[in-house]
């Protein structure tokens, strides 16, 4: 199984990159401090149950998850199984009320509205089987405005079709942004040369 490493950097939240230690961990409870790149200062403490991801598990909008791993929370985790302070006595509670199951955990809503980010986090494979054919709006557009083109009733379903044509060179990511609601912003893409419909 894939473990959480106890040392990263990444820009989680799109505010710029950051340095997670873990500083932390019984079972599958982590604390990690997070501080920034630019100039090291703390950040936050991030307090949250590991989930495991298990091979063979099927990933929204097609695919299927190839070995275990252990998931780092995502923003819509957080007040469910997932906890943020700037305080080390706030972190340190947390971790203890959590260990001791004093903390409820909120297990995840399928109708979660957050837009979906194109990162990979595990190694996938498409299910066999005949491929649909996508219609591509004209013009730059988002995952969601996609679905809704198509007629498909979850944006997260072409989450995987995007992917496909982006690396195959259907398509690119635009320049232009599509504001979502409270100030996010969503990636917005468009066809690259393609007269007709092309399978994703």
């Amino acid at each position: 199984m894939k473990i959480l490493e106890k040392t990263f950097t990444m820009n989680a939240d799109k505010c710029g990159n950051h340095t997670f230690t873990q500083v932390r961990r019984d079972g599958n409870v982590c604390c990690y401090r997070r501080d920034r790149v630019t100039d090291g200062t703390l950040h936050s403490f991030e307090v949250f149950a590991t989930k495991v991801i298990k091979a063979g598990s099927s990933m929204r909008g097609g695919g299927i998850v190839q070995e275990d791993y252990e998931q780092y929370p995502g923003k819509s985790a957080f007040g469910r199984w997932a906890w943020t302070t700037n305080h080390p006595k706030a972190a340190d509670k947390l971790f203890n009320d959590l260990v001791a199951k004093k903390l409820a955990i909120v297990a995840a809503e399928e109708d979660d509205d957050d837009e979906t980010e194109l990162v990979t986090v595990a190694r996938v494979t498409q299910p066999k089987g005949d491929r649909r054919s996508l219609k591509w709006p004209e013009g730059p557009f988002t995952q969601k405005q996609l679905a809704v083109h198509n007629n498909i009733g979850n944006y997260k379903e072409v989450y995987t079709d995007l992917q496909r044509a982006l690396g195959n060179g259907t398509l690119k990511v635009s320049e232009q942004v599509h504001e979502v609601n409270r100030g996010r912003a969503a990636k917005m893409f468009e066809v690259v040369n393609v007269a007709q419909p092309v399978a994703a």
